[in-house]
């Protein structure tokens, strides 16, 4: 098992490859990776839908506030699944202290093209998984609209509770939608090392 996953993960990679079989990787293993994260995302879709009632419940006014929180809660997602993900091997530990701090920088093209492909999938989901909260979204500002013109409230007695738990499932489900980050960032960090690894290595017969 440790040496199917040294295999997989010690390997030098160009960025295609790396997202290819990264996203490979997650899609293999998301059984195993969603028995192990699901209270993560559970957690994730607590904050997440905090951070949509803000500005939506609340008062627009939050804006700033719901997205610095939804920030936060993205990068918590991603650190903390990656060491639950590690602590269980599911995913192998990355060599520390073999390459040096900055080696990234040398590599900052690979980088540059595994982010942002990963960035563009996670928005071009996004818009799917999201879909029903943001209809929920608009409704509740063009009611609020509506208000500020002397409509009368035209919203049902439930709707706060049904905008509430229908943040919850899209955060829920937007949880792995960023999780499919890692596995393309987990192959390109290994990768990485293997590169700096073979290119500070002298061969000695």
């Amino acid at each position: 098992m440790n040496e199917e996953k040294e295999s997989i993960l010690l390997k030098s990679r160009s960025g295609r490859a790396c997202i290819r079989e990264g996203f490979r990787l997650y899609t293999s293993r998301f059984r195993t990776i969603f028995r192990h994260t699901w209270w993560l995302a559970l957690c994730f879709a607590v904050l997440s839908a905090t951070a949509a009632a803000l500005p939506v419940l609340i008062s627009p006014t939050l804006l700033i506030p719901a997205l610095v929180l939804e920030t936060v809660a993205v990068v918590l997602l991603l650190v903390i699944a990656y060491k639950v993900l590690v602590r269980k091997q599911v995913l192998e530990r990355i060599p520390k202290g073999k390459v040096a701090r900055f080696a990234w920088l040398r590599h900052l093209g690979m980088v540059l093209l595994v982010w942002t492909f990963c960035l563009l999938v996670v928005l071009s989901l996004s818009v799917i998984t999201t879909l029903p909260m943001l209809i929920v979204m608009a409704a509740n500002w063009l009611n609020e609209v509506g208000q500020l013109y002397g409509d009368a409230d035209g919203m049902p007695s439930y709707m706060t509770w049904l905008t509430l738990i229908v943040f919850l499932i899209a955060g829920f489900i937007q949880a792995y939608v960023w999780l499919t980050i890692l596995g393309p960032v987990y192959l390109m960090r290994g990768s990485i090392n293997m590169k700096e690894y073979e290119k500070n290595t002298v061969y000695r017969p």
